[in-house]
């Protein structure tokens, strides 16, 4: 493998939501790859965001907001500014998933996190907040969230209210990722969510795709593609883009190795 440039000339499809693939095109070209845009999600505004608006305007209300994601930070900041109010200096704490949730929550809410967990996820966050008894916690997710990190907060005691931040549709556009793979000339597919692999099913259903390597962030991500038929799902210890794709470039070594 080149040291240098570890992913050269691979052809890597991107299944991120438009908005959201520059960071991991960028990295896969200074691996020398070749990112193919095939946008599978999309992200778009609650057409109901009542509940959501409640909560902010009683924030003061809640021991925690936990941001599960930079879509949720996103939706949270845009609300924010069109009620005209911000973030309580004091009282409540803030939880990310990981770094780049809390990086997105200091660049668009101005505010510090006070918990990210060793292992990032939404999971982990859940198992490692520190929790008074009857803690109020206010969880925004995506409409395909699952209900799991509810259910662990509230297995720990706490008093959880989920509301809809933001929803996730079905992307479009991009390559003709059929016709390319139909023709052997792409490498790998690229996952960072659950539901990017649930709508590249609707949008990409040729058998063949399940056999290209299924490069996955994250454990909820990998058990999707398992779910879902792919044959060869690729994921990392730590769910970053960096190390996901040090994952696929050990992945391509290790066959060019054995072969």
């Amino acid at each position: 493998m080149n040291d240098a440039m570890p992913l050269a000339g691979k052809r890597i499809a991107v299944t991120r939501a438009l908005h959201q693939a520059p960071p991991l095109e960028a990295l896969i070209r200074e691996w020398g790859g070749i990112p193919l845009r095939y946008p599978c999600i999309a992200i778009e505004r609650s057409p109901d965001r009542r509940q959501l608006e409640g909560c902010l305007r009683r924030l003061q209300e809640f021991d925690w907001l936990l941001l599960t994601s930079g879509n949720t930070v996103r939706a949270i900041a845009e609300s924010l500014a069109e009620l005209g109010i911000k973030l309580p200096n004091a009282g409540i704490r803030i939880g990310a998933a990981g770094p780049a949730t809390a990086d997105e929550a200091q660049r668009l809410l101005s505010c510090e996190t006070h918990r990210v967990p060793a292992e990032y996820g939404a999971a982990h966050l859940a198992r490692s907040l520190p929790l008074a008894k009857r803690a109020r916690i206010l969880l925004p997710q995506s409409d395909r969230a699952a209900e799991s990190t509810a259910a662990a907060l509230r297995s720990r005691g706490a008093s959880v209210t989920s509301v809809v931040a933001y929803r996730t549709v079905p992307g479009g556009g991009g390559v003709d990722l059929p016709a390319l793979i139909a023709r052997g000339e792409i490498d790998a597919l690229s996952f960072t969510s659950p539901s990017a692999i649930a709508f590249f099913q609707k949008r990409c259903p040729l058998a063949a795709a399940r056999e290209l390597p299924a490069l996955c962030i994250g454990a909820a991500t990998a058990a999707a593609a398992h779910a879902h038929g792919f044959q060869r799902v690729i994921s990392s210890a730590q769910p970053t883009l960096r190390d996901m794709l040090a994952a696929l470039a050990d992945h391509f070594a290790s066959n060019v190795e054995n072969d």
